[in-house]
């Protein structure tokens, strides 16, 4: 569970130690108009956050959900959607629900501490997620993606995906303030 555990960890962290000394400024400063801020990739992790927690909170509080121990392995669809959402990968269009508010020009108008404190609480829900699924058949339970509920896959690719997908907005949140001069 702790290889699960180790993206959202590692994206948390990661994302205070560039607000460490961050100006308001540079977390809502876009480095092109068509790209996000900072605080953009926040609030598109926060909206993703707030579809598959339920979904992955109500699957791992089922009494008699299949027990199974890893390690886990998954069918081609959840590997591709896995790794299509891997730090490294190519960029996919952003479907309109998760997108973050709409901002003109080079700045977008995110309340830090309220993006950053719903990051963080979610960040501790998924990690309660995995720790309740210890012990849990991870390839065996499924979930429908929240926002393409013909995507069902398995809770430990989701609880995976997720993870990865954190690290990655984290890592471009940090692209986006290196770009910009990242403004202390």
């Amino acid at each position: 569970m702790s290889d699960l555990k180790a993206p959202y960890v590692a994206s948390q962290e990661r994302l205070h130690a560039l607000l460490d000394g961050l100006s308001d400024d540079a977390f809502n400063t876009k480095p092109g108009e068509t790209r996000w801020s900072a605080g953009e990739c926040v609030v598109h992790l926060n909206k993703i956050a707030k579809g598959y927690l339920p979904k992955m909170e109500a699957a791992v509080a089922v009494p008699d959900a299949p027990r199974g121990e890893g390690p886990f392995h998954y069918g081609w669809l959840s590997r591709l959607f896995i790794s299509s959402v891997t730090p490294g990968s190519r960029n996919l269009p952003t479907a309109g629900a998760m997108k973050p508010p709409e901002a003109d020009g080079l700045r977008s108008d995110v309340d830090r501490q309220r993006a950053v404190g719903r990051f963080d609480a979610d960040i501790g829900r998924y990690l309660a997620v995995i720790d309740a699924a210890d012990g849990l058949d991870l390839a065996r339970i499924k979930i429908a993606s929240p926002f393409l509920s013909v995507l069902r896959l398995p809770l430990g690719a989701f609880l995976d995906a997720m993870g990865q997908h954190s690290l990655r907005h984290v890592l471009q949140a940090e692209r986006a303030v290196a770009a910009t001069g990242g403004a202390r």
